[in-house]
């Protein structure tokens, strides 16, 4: 099945964040002291790799119609090296999960602040919303100067059609 240009779009962005997650999970597990913790950070880890292999079989035109949630229970151990470090990805992995963690507390610190009551509150958390926003926004600008971009393009063709029938659906307005 040929996915729709949204489903592609967000599962790229999905997975670019998940490689800066799982780099620094990775970091952690080899880091940590307590056995309780490392045990979370492992299972952690091979939840969220074997939620990479879904999504790239759920882009491949060839798999994806196959998959299901119960695919979400096939995990497999992992091997975590410690010794071995991906130094030439270093920062741009921490740059990833910098930039969803910049957009997380953008998020939420906008949501808070729709609910707030107080003005001087409510508008701080607005500023504060918008800060971390900027953040992301710097994040990315470094991630796209140092990381190919594979996020995908919809064609001009398939643009002014979405837009043709935008028009159409909103035509009594």
């Amino acid at each position: 099945m040929i996915l729709k240009s949204i489903d592609l779009s967000l599962m790229v962005e999905h997975l670019n964040i998940h490689k800066g997650v799982l780099a620094r999970l990775e970091s952690a597990f080899c880091t940590v002291d307590s056995h309780i913790l490392k045990q979370i950070i492992y299972e952690q880890i091979v939840i969220m790799r074997n939620h990479v292999k879904i999504m790239l079989l759920l882009i491949d035109p060839n798999y994806n119609e196959n998959i299901t949630v119960g695919d979400l229970n096939n995990l497999e151990p992992v091997s975590i090296q410690c010794s071995e470090t991906n130094l030439a990805n270093k920062d741009i992995n921490i740059a990833l999960e910098l930039s969803n963690t910049a957009k997380t507390m953008a998020h939420d610190n906008f949501s808070s602040a729709l609910r707030m009551k107080a003005d001087n509150v409510r508008n701080i958390h607005f500023h504060m919303a918008s800060q971390q926003a900027s953040l992301q926004h710097r994040y990315n600008h470094f991630i796209d100067q140092n990381m190919k971009d594979v996020a995908p393009k919809s064609s001009l063709h398939e643009q002014l059609n979405t837009l043709q029938l935008l028009k159409q659906m909103f035509s009594r307005l």
